[in-house]
């Protein structure tokens, strides 16, 4: 299947409430779509840098992603891939490029991008509510999260102090109930002394079920990570320190018992599916989360969640389209905490006519 044209759309997604982390708070979401033409069909990529890229790091993926889409027309689809996406240096253009050629083959085959992927791949992944930092609000989003059906349900912390959000913790569990299990986010905000704390300090706690805890240490090593594993009756998960870390350092020491991956931020599909296969091999588990992504970000990585070895068992951090204001296509329904895949095949979104704070695309 040979490219015949490849365009970019840019856009701008405001979000409805600030989304505070330990150490950034996001307003909105910038990115640029990919957009691929071969014989009668049209395939779709999104490059959405991290929010701590900065201004710098999104026009390098942006300018990087405008490079590789100049290259692609008279090309086929295969060779593309055969050869590999490794000359592409920012990894989020790796992803959007990779994403949009394989939208294209899964709709030549008939096949939703999921089962293209892996045969017994299933309709729907299982995802967590996403409930934002320990604010006033909290308690009322925890109730919410648990009559709407989810199972789990992510809360920020770090951003005030551990004797601060322990407190406030109670208030949200007493109002959730037993039905609710809770992932927290630290986003690497505490020295070793306060996360043991934090740590313990939930394993203690009446009435919390607790799902795992991301990011604990400020300054992560393999070896810190071990020693809060060893102690923790829970997972341990590593995410932003897992590209700096690495995988292989992580699972030879024994440092988490979950590894969270942002496709986007590891460079692609192939990758992460390289990434979980070593993960099942060690007994870790491989969680697929998003930043707010867009609605063709999300459901990609939800294609891509519901083809991945062990996935049974695994609950996603990809619920966070009700963050955004608007957003550059339909999101894909959550009902019960289960987040179901477009049956047609490819990805299945298809973006506006207009799009957030871009230009007009005429898909």
């Amino acid at each position: 299947m040979r490219i015949a044209a490849a365009k970019l759309r840019p856009y701008v997604l405001p979000l409805v409430r600030p989304w505070v982390a330990a150490r950034a708070t996001l307003a909105e979401r910038r990115g640029m779509l990919l957009i691929l033409r071969a014989e009668d069909m049209t395939g779709y990529g999104d490059c959405a840098p991290l929010p701590s890229s900065s201004t710098a790091g999104h026009e390098a993926a942006f300018a990087a992603l405008a490079s590789a889409a100049r290259a692609l027309p008279g090309r086929e689809t295969d060779v593309i891939l055969a050869e590999g996406l490794e000359t592409i240096a920012v990894p989020e253009a790796r992803w959007a490029l990779e994403t949009a050629l394989l939208d294209l083959v899964a709709k030549a085959r008939g096949l939703p991008l999921s089962r293209h992927l892996s045969a017994d791949a299933a309709p729907s992944v299982k995802v967590n509510a996403a409930l934002g930092r320990l604010d006033a609000g909290a308690p009322e989003r925890a109730a919410r999260a648990a009559a709407g059906g989810f199972a789990v349900a992510k809360i920020k912390v770090g951003v005030a102090p551990v004797a601060e959000e322990l407190e406030a913790l109670r208030d949200v569990a007493a109002r959730a109930g037993a039905a609710l299990a809770f992932r927290f986010d630290a986003n690497r905000a505490w020295c070793e002394v306060e996360a043991r704390r934090f740590l313990e300090a939930l394993a203690d706690m009446e009435g919390l079920s607790v799902d795992g805890v991301e990011e604990p240490l400020a300054d992560p090593t393999p070896e810190g990570l071990a020693r809060l594993q060893a102690k923790t009756p829970f997972p341990i998960a590593a995410d932003e320190s897992l590209p700096i870390l690495g995988a292989s350092a992580l699972l030879e020491a024994r440092a988490v018992k979950r590894l969270v991956a942002k496709p986007a931020r590891l460079g692609g599909i192939a990758a992460t599916l390289r990434l979980a296969q070593m993960a099942k091999a060690a007994g870790v588990e491989t969680v697929l989360t998003s930043v707010v992504d867009s609605a063709l970000g999300v459901t990609a990585a939800a294609h891509l969640a519901a083809a991945l070895p062990g996935r049974p068992c695994a609950t996603h951090g990809l619920a966070t389209s009700a963050w955004l204001a608007e957003d550059v296509a339909q999101p894909p329904p959550i009902r019960k905490g289960c987040l179901s895949l477009p049956a047609a095949a490819g990805i299945g979104v298809v973006p506006h006519h207009i799009l957030p704070g871009g230009e007009a695309f005429d898909g």
